[in-house]
Formats: structure tokens, sequence, C-alpha cells
């Protein structure tokens, strides 16, 4: 199934180069969003050097996400799923599930995105923190549940796209 496409600029001006530990700084001091302001469809912006996004890029296409575009959450805020680029718009891959847990960032209490088991075993240790950085986008922070790198994050931003109706 293929969805419609939208091509916005960029929402937000906060997406300036930045070190890592910047946005891990401005993390913590943002708030968890509730799970019933999450559903719609966010295009993804992935943050860093461009060489770094395009190593990013590849790594998520070896792990079956070529050409990820974004999220769309549930009504309801329970699961959603990644959306891809394909030839003719977007296409929906990857299930995902939001749970509440806490952050390896800050130890707060926090909304998370998490990989059942239909989405595959190589998405399994990957978990999304989610924090609102402004009204329409949002701040993530992937790390691995893995020994030795849970403490490493890595950031992206979400950016809700306006609804169709």
């Amino acid at each position: 199934m293929s969805l419609p496409s939208l091509s916005l600029p960029s929402l937000v001006p906060v997406t300036q180069p930045r070190r890592l530990r910047e946005w891990r700084a401005l993390f913590r001091g943002l708030s968890t969003p509730a799970r019933q302001t999450l559903p719609g469809r966010y295009r993804g912006e992935l943050l860093g050097p461009a060489w770094f996004q395009g190593l990013l890029r590849r790594g998520m296409g070896l792990l079956g996400l070529r050409g990820w575009w974004g999220k769309d959450f549930s009504p309801g805020g329970r699961d959603g799923v990644n959306l891809v680029r394909r030839e003719g718009g977007l296409v929906r891959s990857v299930p995902l599930v939001l749970r509440e847990g806490l952050s390896r960032v800050d130890g707060r209490a926090s909304l998370q995105v998490e990989y059942a088991r239909g989405a595959g075993w190589q998405w399994r240790p990957f978990v999304d923190e989610l924090r609102w950085l402004e009204g329409h986008t949002l701040l993530a922070m992937v790390h691995l549940e893995l020994p030795l790198v849970r403490h490493v994050t890595l950031p992206f931003l979400l950016h809700r796209e306006p609804t169709l109706h």
C-alpha cells in the first residue's frame, strides 16, 4: 500500500550543526510526550555531518529500512510503523510499539519506540526515546539495548506532517 508523500522544508531552525553531546543536553530539558499527542505521520531528519548521515542511511538500508522517510504513529498512541520511500510514494515498513520506560539519557520517565518480534531480529535491540522539541517536532535519541553500547545515543528529529482531511 502506497501513501501520498508531502515534501516540506525543515520546520525548525535548530538543525544547524550541533555536537552530539549538545543534543543530549537539550534532550534532558524537554518534556516527554503523552501517547494521545502522538498520532500522525512524522518526517524523519537525521542529524550530524553529511558523512555521518550517509553512514546511518547505508546502515539502515542494510537492516531493511532503505529509503527511510519517517514514522506513522497510530491513533491511541500504542503502535505505529516506519515509512520508507519507494516508487510511487511512501510504503509502510517495520512495525513498532510505544512503551513507557526509563530514559538511558537522563533516567527520567520516557516514551519509547521499540520493535516487537514481528519487526525482525535485527530491530529488536533498537530503542528510540521521544521528547517534544516544540509543538510539531520530536527530538528522538536512539540507542541499542546491547552490552557495552547502551550508553551510546544518537539524535534525530521527527517533524509532524500536516493532516489532510
